[in-house]
């Protein structure tokens, strides 16, 4: 306990025994001058206050601003034992109110040095000056130079803080050399030259409710060239959560500059940064906060009191820029609208990160640290040469509540672009694989996201682009995303790119290679079971190739439905070497509802050997897959077109399933199911449309034919096929013979064909259907195929093959162009009798038949033409046995078959039945 009360009486003689000094006059030095007092507090032992009581009648007084001017012939004294409580403001409680703008008391100098008041040492306090015309208005320096305040003045400005003073500061306040732990609030720094506050080498200080760049209502601009710059100095805080807020608006350049690879967990939150006091309106610094090789700086925070509203500036509101700066984390602030969050506040751009400023973050996964970035004039967010940057959970053109944009009067958006990736930009991430990543990229005027210049491996994934935050309603971009201008290996993966006023997303240019769209909803919300249109789905152009627009899993399929035009355009002369596979293109996210584009696919104008292959190409408005304009060497194999994604569900794509016009040649359409189209399956049209193969496809329920070669309706063969026309008019293959052999399951068929040079030619033999208005056929079921000879001669035989009562089939030349069906043919029933060694009577029978064999028979079966058993029986033993037959049995043709030492034999039987 004793040792207790020597440590209080320590403190007590301290604090407790404080002095006083009180400056009398506006000398340089002498009795009563500031200079004397500091001498004197300097001398004392223990913490000493200064104050001041100034007469009126001092010759130094100005009567017109109610101010002293103290001018110093040389710098005052340091402040070197600490605890000096240097208060100003004491002049208008001793002598009233003079200057009704705020303080009384001016620094001024007459002579070369720097600075008025030099801190080394700790706890001491500058408070109600007005100081202009030195180089550091005030300078704490050295690491002695502890828990100083600078509080309550005027730091570059006139007496009014309505302007610069005539001879301003070039640095308001300058804190250096391990000065830490400084706090710096509720003063007036504007109109300093260079810097209102520059802190280097100095951690630890603490800077709010400050008025930086601002006159004293905070509506007008006295700027400084920098309102803060920070030089390799960490840990130093900028703001408050408290409600008492930096107002850092109105600066030449940055509102807050912080430089310098020794720049290290600084945090800047609370803050206005380029509007006005009210947030409101805009009072704009050049940039609003520049981080230069700076890093693990935090802008903002994770409650909303950390929030910072940035906005106003007339260049960008953050700028990260250089090597080494990264690590710095973006989160919970307003940049580009007003203090509401729902009214724009523009910045030229929201936020850059360039120069190789790697491994930053822009928002956080709690709605507190989720960042407003919309309504700036340009772009939100724009990354530049610099990589493995993560933004997630902002909203990037919405306003606060995500369900509204920002306007430039009448209907035109007001932020340009949404998020820019630009020149060699890698591994940066928009977005992630939870909700909580998720970011809303929506009401941009141009697009939601977009590469430029060799950016690769760039991810965007699980965001909302063109939609608002319940994902069911539109909140358009002109385009959701454009990959351009050699950008590369960039996955797009599982974003809901809809209701945007023209595509969903393009990919386009020479160059631009190797990117990957899997798993997106392009054109319905979020839950993929209602239509939010864009105009047109996907478009790949401009020469863009090898791109894959989803995948064999179902984690990869894109739904590209609802569209008011195309749902995938591939377009433009060297587009090639694309692969389209899995999607679902005009239904739901089932697969089983339409959902309709106008059109599903379109190759259109030179492009050249892409892929379409195991789509659900169904439910568009007008035609499934259109080839025209010179579409060559493309392959469409092994698509649902017309059905669902189970196979069987009518799901017609309106008029035709494929149509191919217009000089499009060499294309190759292979094991598709085209079904139920109001016209044709396939559509080839106009002389110039040459080489196509149409081969192994399943087409069947189309109301006119399988494949129409125009003119429409079935065309005649001519002789030696020498006419001119679509896919060559082809000759239609001629049958000439088929049958089937119910037990075996023996198919043969053949006949001839008619054409220039048959040897060669493919002939493929389909099942057809029978309910076609015309007698050629929809080939409902792939056969198999032969090859015709030089006389021009084809037969086709197969085993294993189900019950087939009417054929069809096609002819392809050795340039590849695929006929018509031909017309269809009647498949005989039969059996083959060859090694028969039973005999039977009668034949045609009536109510029985009677066996006869030279071996044992052992059991005796009866089948339909269709192969269909009616009956059967077990023989005892014998080689002579009567069959009676069932009084019911229709009179028809049937097979009988029996069983002798264990091998089936069959023959024929008419049984005629007498009344």
């Amino acid at each position: 306990m004793k040792i207790i009360f020597i440590v209080m009486f320590s403190l007590w003689a301290f604090f407790g025994m404080s002095a006083t000094y009180t400056v009398i006059n506006t000398n340089d030095s002498g009795a009563g001058s500031l200079r004397q007092a500091i001498a004197d507090a300097n001398a004392a032992p223990g913490a000493d206050n200064i104050y001041f009581n100034i007469p009126d009648t001092d010759p130094n007084y100005d009567a017109g601003t109610g101010c002293w001017t103290i001018t110093l012939n040389s710098q005052l004294p340091m402040i070197m034992t600490g605890y000096i409580n240097i208060d100003a403001r004491t002049q208008e409680t001793n002598q009233g109110n003079r200057n009704i703008y705020g303080y009384e008391i001016i620094l001024a100098k007459s002579g070369t040095f720097d600075y008025p008041f030099l801190l080394v040492s700790p706890g001491n306090a500058i408070k109600g000056f007005i100081i202009s015309g030195w180089t550091y208005g005030i300078m704490i320096a050295n690491s002695t130079a502890t828990g100083n305040t600078i509080s309550h003045n005027f730091i570059g400005c006139n007496y009014r803080a309505d302007t610069a003073a005539a001879s301003p500061n070039q640095y308001g306040i300058a804190m250096a050399n391990s000065a830490s732990g400084t706090i710096v609030f509720d003063n007036i720094i504007s109109g300093n030259t260079i810097a209102g506050i520059a802190i280097t080498g100095s951690t630890g200080n603490n800077i709010y409710n400050n008025r930086i760049g601002t006159d004293s209502s905070g509506t007008f601009p006295v700027p400084n060239n920098v309102g803060i710059a920070i030089q390799d100095a960490s840990s130093n805080n900028i703001g408050s959560t408290f409600g008492q807020f930096n107002l850092i608006s109105g600066n030449t350049m940055g509102g807050i500059v912080i430089d310098g690879l020794s720049s290290k967990n600084n945090a800047i939150y609370g803050n206005r940064i380029g509007t006005t006091l009210t947030g409101l309106d805009s009072l704009p610094n050049e940039s609003g906060i520049i981080l230069s090789y700076a890093n693990s700086t935090t802008i903002g925070g994770s409650t909303y009191a950390h929030r910072n509203l940035i906005s106003g500036n007339g260049g960008m509101g953050i700028v990260l820029n250089g090597t080494g700066t990264r690590l710095n984390t973006i989160i919970g602030n307003f940049i580009g609208c007003d203090i509401t969050g729902v009214a724009p506040l523009p910045n030229y751009g929201g936020i850059a990160i360039k120069s190789n400023a790697h491994s930053n973050t822009i928002g956080g996964i709690n709605a507190a640290e989720r960042n407003i970035i919309s309504a700036n004039y340009e772009m939100g967010v724009y990354i530049e040469a610099s990589d493995s940057n993560v933004i997630v959970n902002n909203f990037i053109g919405p306003d606060s509540t995500g369900t509204d944009a920002f306007y430039l009067g009448g209907d035109t958006l007001l932020q340009g672009n949404g998020i820019e990736f630009n020149t060699v930009a890698a591994h940066n991430i928009l977005g992630g694989y939870t909700p909580q990543e998720r970011n809303i990229v929506s009401g941009n005027r141009v697009y939601g996201m977009v590469y430029y210049g060799n950016c690769n491996n760039n991810a965007v994934i699980g965001n909302y682009i063109g939609v608002d935050v319940t994902g069911n309603n539109p909140l358009p971009n002109a385009t959701g995303i454009c990959v351009d201008g050699g950008s590369n290996h960039n996955p797009i993966l599982n974003n809901v790119l809809s209701g945007n006023y023209s595509y969903g997303i393009f990919i386009v240019t020479t160059g631009t290679y190797y990117n990957t769209f899997q798993g997106n909803i392009v054109g319905l919300n979020a839950s993929g079971t209602d239509t939010v249109p864009n105009d047109a789905g996907l478009l790949i152009g401009g020469g863009t190739k090898y791109n894959t627009i989803g995948g064999y899993s179902a984690s990869e399929r894109n739904i590209i439905s609802g569209n008011r035009f195309g749902g995938i355009e591939i377009s433009d002369i060297g587009t090639s070497d694309n692969l389209i596979r899995g999607n679902y293109i005009g239904t739901d996210i089932t697969g089983l509802l339409s959902m309709p584009n106008e059109y599903g696919i379109s190759m259109l104008t030179y492009p050249a050997n892409n892929i379409i292959d195991s789509n659900v190409v169904s439910g568009n408005a007008h035609y499934g897959i259109l080839l025209f304009e010179y579409a060559d060497s493309n392959q469409i194999s092994n698509n649902y077109i017309g059905l669902g994604s189970d196979s069987v569900t009518p799901l017609s794509n309106g008029t035709v399933g494929i149509v191919l016009w217009n000089g499009c040649s060499n294309n190759y359409i292979y094991r598709n199911a085209i079904a139920y189209h109001d016209t044709c399956a396939v559509a080839v049209k106009d002389n110039g449309t040459l080489y196509n193969t149409i081969s192994q496809n399943e087409m069947y329920s189309n109301s006119l034919m399988g494949i129409e070669i125009f003119p429409e309706g079935p065309n005649a063969n001519d002789a030696g096929d020498t006419d001119i026309g679509p896919n060559e008019l082809m000759n239609t293959p001629v049958i000439s013979y088929a049958s089937w052999d119910c037990l075996s399951f023996n198919f043969w068929i053949y006949g001839t064909l008619d054409t220039e040079n048959p040897d060669g030619c493919i002939v493929e033999i389909f099942e057809a259907q029978p309910d076609s208005i015309f007698s050629w056929g929809e080939g409902k079921k792939y056969i198999g195929s032969t090859t015709v000879d030089s006389n021009g001669n084809w037969m086709f035989n197969g085993y294993g093959i189900g019950d087939i009562t009417l054929a069809t089939a096609t002819a392809t030349s050795i340039s590849g162009s695929t006929s018509e069906f031909s017309e269809n043919h009647i498949v005989v029933a039969g059996i083959e009798e060859s090694g028969v060694t039973f005999s039977v009577f009668p034949n045609p029978a009536n109510s029985f038949v009677q066996i006869k064999s030279k071996e044992r028979i052992e059991f005796v079966e009866l089948y339909t033409t269709q192969g269909r058993l009616i009956q059967s029986e077990k023989v005892p033993e014998g080689y002579d046995f009567r069959f009676d037959l069932k009084r019911d049995l229709p009179s028809g043709t049937y097979i009988l078959a029996i069983l002798i030492n264990g091998q089936k034999q069959s023959r024929i039987i008419e049984i005629q039945k007498q009344y």
